[in-house]
């Protein structure tokens, strides 16, 4: 039986069930599993399906979470990892742990556990620091939520984190709210400000499994200075030429060969 770190566990009152998507046969014999980014609405895991590819042709069954199902009121990152952890350790330990964004700086805060340590870790723009710069971003992203509305929200999101080859959406003037826009901004500004000085650097350094940072060389958002390895041989980063903060989407190519290259490294 694996031991278990001592952490503070999350309170069990009225704990909500996770929003999840599951790809690939059930039957298969490793699972990987995948924590999303902040999303407005949940898109049932739509987001990681080019990249999930890699993973499928590994004998991977996915399971992708949505990361803000589990949110609750009052919530710091700290505290949502901590609700995530109590939910995954339920479960035998995945053979991968992967996370976009907010879904990867929760992953990386988790890497203290002992659980976690026998996986392979893929982290997809996945912040393991904030600094004034991202913090400060992230925050006009946020605020413009309740100024402009979801949409000039959104807006200034994809102008953030598109790739340069992105061709930009045109601007059709204002948009008519529809049912869901008011709990969907909401849940955006909260999922950005939990990324507010995020620091998981000593979780990673300690980490003793192999992982691999993906980013896009040309992100406006998340960008190299803001993820950290240790000193092992197998922590690995990827940069992708050509991409923004969604590197598996402007060039799928490139990305799924480095996570396929990840996937294949320790086999031997």
């Amino acid at each position: 039986m694996i031991s278990r770190t001592p952490h503070p566990e999350p309170a069990r009152d009225a704990a909500p069930a996770p929003a999840t998507a599951v790809l690939g046969d059930p039957a298969a014999p490793r699972h990987a599993v995948v924590l999303a980014p902040v999303m407005a609405r949940w898109d049932q895991g739509a987001f990681f399906r080019q990249a999930a590819e890699p993973l499928l042709a590994t004998g991977h069954r996915v399971t992708i979470h949505d990361t803000l199902s589990l949110l609750r009121a009052g919530d710091d990152l700290k505290a949502l990892a901590n609700r995530w952890a109590h939910h995954l350790e339920q479960d035998a330990a995945p053979d991968v742990l992967a996370g976009n964004a907010l879904g990867g700086a929760i992953v990386q805060t988790l890497l203290d556990r002992e659980w976690t340590h026998r996986a392979k870790v893929l982290l997809l723009s996945g912040p393991t620091v904030a600094d004034e710069e991202l913090n400060a971003e992230l925050e006009r992203i946020a605020a413009a939520v309740g100024a402009e509305g979801l949409a000039a929200a959104l807006r200034l999101l994809e102008e953030a984190v598109r790739g340069p080859g992105a061709v930009p959406r045109p601007d059709s003037g204002p948009e008519e709210p529809w049912p869901g826009d008011e709990s969907a901004g909401r849940r955006l500004a909260t999922g950005l400000r939990l990324l507010r000085d995020a620091g998981a650097r000593e979780p990673v350094r300690s980490f003793p499994g192999p992982l691999l940072h993906v980013y896009g060389e040309q992100s406006l958002l998340v960008r190299r200075r803001h993820l950290a390895t240790g000193p092992l041989p197998t922590h690995r980063l990827a940069g992708i030429p050509g991409a923004g903060m969604r590197p598996h989407a402007d060039q799928p190519g490139l990305t799924n060969e480095a996570v396929a290259r990840f996937l294949g490294a320790e086999e031997t």
